[in-house]
């Protein structure tokens, strides 16, 4: 069986790179509908020295492959390492990116994805930002009943359930082409590679150990997410020894897509802090 690997997407790269910035989209959606959005706010396209920015989508996820060779109880850990591996073969084919520092930034899932690679690989990242994310994410039934769900009826059955956890009623209505380019991204997410996934989320669960992530990290909020409310960043920025916490007024879970110019603020001021 071959190997799965991640796809990584270039959405700027300056002449002369002073940093990786690597974003990662969460469960259900891609680069193209949400950190795309941000990455158009988050460096100077005229500048010939800046960050070059890339996305990696998740297994089955945009353009990544269908995760074929998943565990069979697949960790949080395991999806870090092929994250790992992404970033790692990215740099070896670009020689201006050997001696940059590499920093990320997860939504949902990826967010508690940082939190992971704050443990299990703290000396490859300089800074780690947590959107919309959690050391755990509810109860780990829901995720696998979620899993059996998808495996039957599909990504598309979550569509109409999640538009309304991911983004505010206003912006629902004010920007329906940016709200579907999202579920589009969930309704066209490899089943078994959600599936998998889901299985990662029945599983993971840090709250005990924030205090062994070894890298700064700020997690970011928004003021409505239904999903990872603002105390759960305020709990990450409690419990992890170079932690903070912000959270963004107006905005629901998705928040790179619905608010790209201010998230973008937030990780530039960190990421380059």
């Amino acid at each position: 069986m071959e190997h799965t690997t991640l796809s990584t997407t270039t959405l700027h790269a300056p002449s002369e790179p002073t940093a990786l910035f690597v974003l990662v989209p969460g469960l259900g959606t891609d680069v193209a509908s949400t950190w795309a959005h941000t990455a158009a706010h988050l460096v100077d396209g005229g500048a010939a020295a800046g960050p070059q920015v890339i996305g990696v989508d998740l297994p089955g996820h945009g353009l990544s492959a269908p995760w074929t060779d998943a565990p069979a109880e697949p960790t949080m850990s395991a999806l870090g390492n092929l994250l790992v591996e992404a970033v790692v073969e990215h740099r070896a084919r670009r020689p201006e990116l050997t001696e940059v520092p590499v920093s990320a930034a997860g939504t949902s899932l990826a967010g508690g994805l940082m939190l992971q690679l704050g443990i299990d690989h703290p000396d490859r990242f300089a800074r780690l930002v947590v959107v919309g994310g959690a050391p755990r994410f509810g109860d780990p039934q829901t995720w696998i009943e979620r899993a059996e769900t998808i495996r039957a009826a599909g990504t598309a059955s979550l569509a109409e359930g999640s538009a309304g956890k991911w983004f505010t009623e206003d912006f629902r209505r004010e920007h329906a082409h940016e709200v579907e380019a999202v579920l589009d991204s969930l309704r066209t997410a490899d089943d078994a590679s959600y599936a998998a996934l889901c299985s990662v989320q029945s599983r993971f669960d840090l709250r005990d150990r924030l205090s062994e992530v070894a890298v700064p990290v700020l997690a970011v909020a928004g003021e409505h997410d239904p999903v990872a409310p603002p105390e759960q960043a305020e709990t990450i920025a409690a419990g992890v020894p170079q932690g903070s916490a912000t959270t963004v007024p107006g905005v629901a879970h998705q928040i790179p897509t619905q608010k790209p110019a201010e998230t973008a603020e937030l990780l530039r001021g960190f990421l380059q802090g």
